[in-house]
This record gives structure tokens, C-alpha cells and sequence, in this order.
């Protein structure tokens, strides 16, 4: 899935190599979106019934031979409209939340119609270093 947000990475850089120090997150949101972010310009946040603007809590597992994927499942029930969704994002939860990671979809657009679920199961996103 995942490419790491630029600014993010200059602050890993710089962490590694400057000493300088890295804000620690404490907890993340992924955010669905209408279209395809890039690492340095946000997609457009997915804005309808079922689904919780400003993102879902999501929980990794530990880092293993430099990856990871989220450890529990997060869902969202469509209320409205069919949602079109193409990218996500990966949030911390700080006052001025930053994003962290970014992605598309496999096979996106991928259509929710009203009613039906819309489910990222444990492992469904992997991210790896290397």
C-alpha cells in the first residue's frame, strides 16, 4: 500500500542523520478519499453518510523485518450516495494532525453502494521500509 508522506520522510531523515527530533505518534486515523494523493499533495477526503470525516482509529502491529500492517479490522457502513473510493491516508491524532503514509485502492475505484459495508481487514495494509 503505503508511500510515506514527504515531509514526513525529511523529518525521518533528519531524525537519522541530524539528530534532530521526531515527533513520537501515539495513535493514527485512516481517512478514505475520492482520489489519488501523491506525497505532496492530500487527497480529497471521502465526505458522506457512514462514514466518520477525519477518520477511523487504526492499530499496527509491530515492525518486523522492516514492515508492518494494521493489526484489527475498521468499517464503515455507506448511508448515502455509492462511494468512489480511490486513495487513503494515514493521520496521527496530535492537535495539528499530520499525515503520515498514503496509498490507492487495489483495483480502485473501488463502488460501496448505500447499505453496504465497506471493511479493511487486519493486514489489509501493509507498509515496509527497504
Amino acid at each position: 500500500m503505503a508511500c510515506i508522506d514527504q515531509t514526513d520522510a525529511n523529518n525521518i531523515i533528519n531524525a537519522q542523520l541530524r539528530n534532530v527530533a521526531y515527533t513520537t505518534v501515539t495513535a493514527t486515523k485512516i481517512k478514505l478519499g475520492t482520489n489519488a494523493p501523491t506525497a505532496t499533495v492530500d487527497m480529497t477526503e471521502l465526505s458522506s453518510s457512514g462514514y466518520t470525516t477525519g477518520g477511523s482509529t487504526i492499530t499496527w502491529n509491530a515492525a518486523s523485518g522492516g514492515a508492518t500492517s494494521n493489526a484489527g479490522s475498521v468499517s464503515w457502513t455507506n448511508g448515502g450516495s455509492t462511494w468512489s473510493l480511490v486513495g487513503l491516508e494515514i493521520w496521527d491524532t496530535a492537535g495539528t494532525p499530520l499525515r503520515h503514509l498514503y496509498g490507492t485502492w487495489t483495483g480502485q475505484p473501488v463502488s460501496v453502494a448505500n447499505g453496504n459495508t465497506f471493511t479493511v481487514a487486519a493486514a489489509g495494509i501493509s507498509y515496509s521500509l527497504g
